[in-house]
């Protein structure tokens, strides 16, 4: 009948390779968590990118409203992207609990002219809005970029 029942046989591991090794997965881990960061996984503090010198106005369509991570990483930034006839552009708004208190809101099929700092993030077209006319006028940020949600001399604190 031969060997049916063999003995199971026992991998032995060395604890020294095991610790190489442990240590070899924490440096890749760590690597890749910082080269992401390094290749734009860092957030962006948008005001720090406002320019009064590239202030001008779009208009067009919202196609779609995101909820995107602030620079904080504490609150999420409202962003919508608008059809206009020269092609789309991303309105980058204020922080989601901002827009909230305030009972401001955009959704898609919503006309709006907004004003602000022409800014390009990655080669795409942003515009960090100072204004937004639609059916009411929502002021988002000074002349200056300063935000209207900013508090003391830190635009990034809410």
């Amino acid at each position: 009948m031969g060997n049916l029942f063999k003995r199971p046989r026992y991998i032995t591991v060395n604890p020294v390779n095991l610790l190489k090794a442990a240590v070899m997965l924490l440096c890749l881990v760590l690597y890749v968590t910082a080269s992401a960061r390094a290749q734009g996984g860092a957030r962006l503090h948008y005001s720090k990118m406002f320019n009064p010198r590239t202030v001008g106005s779009v208009s067009g369509e919202v196609v779609q409203v995101d909820q995107v991570l602030s620079g904080s990483g504490l609150d999420y930034c409202t962003h919508a992207l608008l059809k206009t006839p020269q092609g789309y552009v991303t309105a980058i708004l204020a922080p989601k609990s901002f827009m909230e208190e305030k009972g401001l809101t955009l959704a898609p099929g919503d006309r709006v002219t907004v004003k602000g700092s022409m800014i390009s993030i990655r080669n795409r077209p942003f515009i960090l809005v100072m204004e937004v006319t639609g059916d009411r006028t929502m002021k988002l940020r000074d002349a200056e970029g300063r935000p209207a949600w900013a508090v003391g001399d830190d635009w990034h604190a809410r």
